[in-house]
């Protein structure tokens, strides 16, 4: 009995520091991410200051979402603060605490498509992918925008991963880095209307974020709401769709959850946006 004791103690105590030596490597792995320098080249020549192109920037900052992270006026705030880590965008303008006045155009399109910063450091849960496919023009008009907000005096605290945070970055389901090298980019946008070619535009630089390079289904950003296939969608009357995207009511009368489906910005979206992107979402079900 006493022996059978003794191995038991063994094996126990070796499969505790063998979790204790993988949750080390986790750890380092995820803290590498993190802490990782990357090289990007901006693609952006220029930005426009005309009022149309500042206009098209606020609109464009308000159904790709960036004030459900960054706040109403863009000024900051803290998402979340747990365990796994302090979530806190941001503040985008020029006041107090903010980037607005230290950022040239190439930091802001590094940042925005490719989620680096100007030090090359990864920009920790800035969902590059989303904007990564972004026309020149779109990109250009969102910074020039962004030039030209009020300021807001803001401070907030940086984004951290703290030890738990570090660990699932390094096994993977909570990785802080979104940076995108490539660019799926082209210097124009197609011409806006409720036509194939605009919804696939639009729903490559909305959707995959959530719900994978293809729309049938993917990671989210909180790995415990995962995107869903988005040919449901395409079943949809778009009557239903334009109601579930403006309200949050799906066409069963169930609510979709706002932090899990930020429909409250795509309520900005435009009728020839929304059929666009319907359009596409039909092509799915081929």
């Amino acid at each position: 009995m006493k022996k059978l004791l003794k191995w038991t103690g063994i094996v126990l105590g070796s499969l505790v520091g063998l979790l204790v030596l993988a949750l080390v490597v986790l750890y380092i792995l995820g803290g590498s991410k993190a802490n990782a320098t990357y090289e990007v080249t901006p693609a952006l020549s220029s930005v426009p200051s005309d009022s149309a192109t500042i206009a098209r920037g606020s609109h464009l900052a308000s159904i790709h979402a960036c004030r459900y992270c960054h706040g109403d006026n863009l000024e900051g705030q803290v998402l979340a603060d747990a365990p796994p880590f302090l979530l806190a965008p941001t503040n985008l303008t020029p006041g107090k605490g903010g980037i607005g006045q230290a950022y040239t155009d190439a930091d802001w399109d590094r940042a925005i498509r490719h989620g680096v910063s100007p030090e090359g450091k990864a920009l920790i849960v800035m969902p590059a992918e989303f904007f990564n496919g972004m026309a020149d023009e779109d990109a250009a008009a969102l910074i020039a925008y962004l030039k030209n907000l009020p300021p807001m005096d803001n401070e907030v605290p940086p984004t951290e991963f703290h030890v738990m945070g570090r660990i699932l970055a390094g096994v993977g389901p909570l990785d802080p880095v979104q940076f995108t090298k490539t660019t799926r980019a082209r210097a124009s946008a197609p011409a806006p209307g409720p036509t194939l070619e605009y919804g696939d535009y639009m729903a490559h630089i909305t959707c995959i974020g959530c719900h994978g390079e293809d729309l049938r289904g993917g990671p989210s950003p909180n790995p415990e709401l995962p995107g869903p296939d988005l040919a449901a969608a395409g079943v949809w009357s778009f009557d239903d769709f334009a109601r579930a995207m403006r309200t949050g009511e799906r066409p069963s009368g169930a609510a979709l959850d706002a932090e899990a489906m930020p429909w409250p910005a795509f309520a900005a979206m435009t009728d020839e946006e929304l059929q666009a992107i319907h359009t596409y979402l039909k092509t799915l079900l081929n």
